[in-house]
């Protein structure tokens, strides 16, 4: 029997908007239906979407993603950065966040809707729904991504030579996230294990 579900979530992040850094709270109603009969596979959906909104959401700075040069000088500075296809207001990240959602829920639970609100958009609550349309995240990006990034930009370093610093992104199964019928990790890999030499040899 599908269950339908309703989540309040709230956290904190910023938005680079009119050349401004402003620090802002979110608050989010997700509407959703259980769509497999594994209990264990609820739980790992609700850890999945906490994880996601809680450790890679938040304390981040949204931003549109064409202002690559802010975008690259906040990254450099270690701060982390959350593109949008269009200007950061609370529709945008609510239906970001409704694409993102069930990504990463790959059919274990569907998302059928987002209420966003925050404080700089005076509460003002967004809706999305399921027949409406995704707009500006029609197009690809992160949020169509079923993994935890939160970002496709590839941060450079160097002065003439602009190296591009790959940060990896853990999977869920490096979260220990993954479904229950996932394929176990294969215990023979094609890693080299070197031994160095020690004082004792």
């Amino acid at each position: 029997m599908n269950v339908r579900l309703e989540y309040e979530m709230n956290w904190r992040a910023a938005i680079w908007f009119e050349s401004r850094l402003q620090v802002n709270d979110y608050h989010a109603t997700i509407s959703m239906y259980t769509n497999t009969s594994n209990q264990e596979d609820h739980v790992t959906c609700m850890e999945r979407i906490n994880h996601f909104v809680y450790h890679e959401l938040t304390n981040t700075v949204f931003i549109k993603q064409d202002d690559q040069e802010q975008i690259q000088a906040l990254s450099a500075a270690g701060i982390k950065i959350t593109p949008l296809p269009e200007e950061p207001i609370d529709q945008i990240i609510g239906i970001a966040l409704y694409c993102k959602l069930n990504a990463v829920l790959e059919g274990k639970m569907i998302v059928t809707g987002v209420t966003m609100q925050s404080d700089l958009g005076d509460n003002v609550r967004y809706l999305h729904g399921d027949q409406e349309s995704l707009g500006p995240c029609d197009s690809p990006g992160w949020w169509y991504d079923a993994g935890p990034t939160h970002s496709n930009f590839k941060p450079t370093v160097g002065g003439k030579r602009r190296v591009v610093k790959l940060n990896r992104t853990p999977s869920w199964r490096d979260l220990e996230l993954d479904w229950s019928d996932s394929e176990p990790v294969p215990t023979n890999s094609n890693t080299v294990v070197f031994k160095f030499p020690t004082d004792e040899n």
